[in-house]
Formats: structure tokens, C-alpha cells, sequence
């Protein structure tokens, strides 16, 4: 993997644990909030986005599919803010440091992650069974 590549991921990683070093600011400092609003829109989101799309062709991406792995990773940003929030309520746990800790951690594992490297398919076609039948229970 070349420097080019690695660089954004290691940021990536490192994105939670600076946004963790941001709560020890005092309350309501414009740099703490800007930093954890931030960080808990885009990083958790895109390294999951990463870590699940196989890699870029070498030409790039499409328009498209630019602007829809920058929608995809807000709203996965968001569940999983969402997730990790109601999971340490229900676990009677829950602290803005605690889950800013919990995602830091998965912003890290996900982004560290290695990429796939095989296109997905595009086409839409659905390929034949080669067993018959289908699971219907039918001949």
C-alpha cells in the first residue's frame, strides 16, 4: 500500500482520539464542539464506507458514487452515534467521553482495516441457481 493511501487511513484512525483529546477542553469551547460534531458526522461513517467498499478503480470514481459515499458515510456516522449512544443507556453507562471512546475505538479498528480489492457488481442481473429448483420446494 503507498503513502498516498496510508496517510488518509492513519488519519482516519486517529480522527477519534483527537476529537477525545477535544472533550478535556472546557465546556462549550468553540474547538471542542466543532471537533466532536465532526468527528461524530463524517469519521465513524467513512471508515465504515471504507471499510466495506472494495477499493477505488485506478482511473476514480464516478461523480455519483462520490456523492453517494459522502451521503452513505453521514448517515452510517449517524447510526452508529445513534447505536453506540442507546447502548450505553441501556447499559446505564453513557457519558459524552464514554462514546466518543466507543467510537473512537471503532473509527480505528474499521479504518486499519485492509481493503477489498474486487469490483462489485453493478449490472443488477441475478445469476441462475445451478441446483434447480430454488429452495421452493418444488420439482
Amino acid at each position: 500500500m503507498t503513502p498516498a493511501r496510508t496517510l488518509p487511513r492513519l488519519a482516519l484512525a486517529a480522527s477519534g482520539w483527537v476529537a477525545l483529546l477535544a472533550t478535556t477542553l472546557p465546556d462549550a469551547a468553540p474547538l471542542r464542539v466543532a471537533t466532536v460534531t465532526a468527528f461524530l458526522l463524517v469519521c465513524p461513517g467513512l471508515a465504515a464506507v471504507l471499510a466495506l467498499r472494495p477499493a477505488a478503480p485506478a482511473h476514480g470514481m464516478p461523480r455519483y458514487a462520490v456523492l453517494e459515499a459522502a451521503l452513505l458515510s453521514l448517515v452510517l456516522g449517524l447510526a452508529l452515534a445513534t447505536l453506540v449512544a442507546v447502548g450505553l443507556f441501556l447499559g446505564g453507562a453513557f457519558t459524552a467521553t464514554r462514546g466518543v471512546v466507543v467510537l473512537a475505538a471503532l473509527t480505528s479498528v474499521l479504518a486499519l482495516l485492509p481493503r477489498r480489492h474486487h469490483a462489485r457488481e453493478r449490472d443488477g442481473e441475478v445469476q441462475p441457481d445451478e441446483g434447480g429448483g430454488g429452495g421452493r420446494g418444488g420439482p
